[in-house]
């Protein structure tokens, strides 16, 4: 008797796990899950593009104070000719 018992409780743990792994794969494709990941781009997007208006103010501060040409300012910000904005992902 003890011996059936202490089977099916390894039956109901091994079904536990199938049953997280399988939560854990549906929850992928929970809508408040996949709303909150398309908060969090937004959120991520806006910041990169302060980044980029932060770098862009440096180059034209270099350019037009310093009297520095683009390509020194890009030279000294590490940045190449065609640095620009990240695409936004969230309207596609």
């Amino acid at each position: 008797d003890r011996a059936k018992k202490l089977q099916k409780i390894e039956d109901l743990k091994k079904q536990k796990v199938e049953l997280e792994e399988e939560l854990a794969k549906l929850k992928e494709n929970d809508p408040a899950v996949i709303d909150e990941l398309k908060k969090e781009l937004r959120m991520t997007q806006e910041a990169a593009n302060r980044w980029t208006d932060n770098i862009f103010t440096c180059k034209s501060y270099l350019t037009k104070k310093r009297g520095m040409s683009s390509k020194e300012a890009e030279q000294i910000l590490n940045i190449t000719g065609n640095f620009d904005y990240p695409e936004d992902k969230l309207s596609k």
